[in-house]
Parts: C-alpha cells; sequence; structure tokens
C-alpha cells in the first residue's frame, strides 16, 4: 500500500501495473519453453495486473472515526 494518492497518480500506478503485467503475461504466452497460449497469457497478465493494481492503491487500514462531541444548545 502506497498511502493515500491522489487520482492522477493512482490512475497512473494501476495503469503501469496493468501494462507489465501484460507484457509479462505476453511474454509468457510467446515463449515456446512454456506451453500457454498467447490469448492464456494475456489473460492471466490482465487479471495479475488487475490484481497488483488494487493492492497497490488500495488501504487495508480501517479507519476509526472520531465521535464528535455533542453541543448543548442553552436557552
Amino acid at each position: 500500500m502506497l498511502g493515500p494518492l491522489p487520482t492522477l497518480h493512482r490512475f497512473v500506478l494501476v495503469l503501469a501495473a496493468l501494462v507489465v503485467c501484460v507484457g509479462i503475461g505476453l511474454w509468457f504466452g510467446a515463449m515456446p519453453e512454456i506451453p500457454l497460449n498467447l490469448r492464456v497469457g494475456l489473460l492471466a497478465g490482465g487479471a495479475t495486473g488487475v490484481a497488483a493494481a488494487f493492492v497497490l492503491v488500495h488501504d487495508f487500514h480501517q479507519r476509526q472515526a472520531r465521535p464528535e462531541r455533542a453541543r448543548r444548545r442553552v436557552l
């Protein structure tokens, strides 16, 4: 988790994770030593990219809301 990021930075991070993982899936699908179809490699890379992007930008810490003090009105 990289912390609370601005929207543009999250978008760039998600896009980079998808591109890298789809590229790795394409590479694994194109290698003749690994018995993987090119389409399966792309799908596996895309799924891994989505999972990696979720883990990178999701905040796993539960935020505790502070209770606000109630103000009493004096009549």
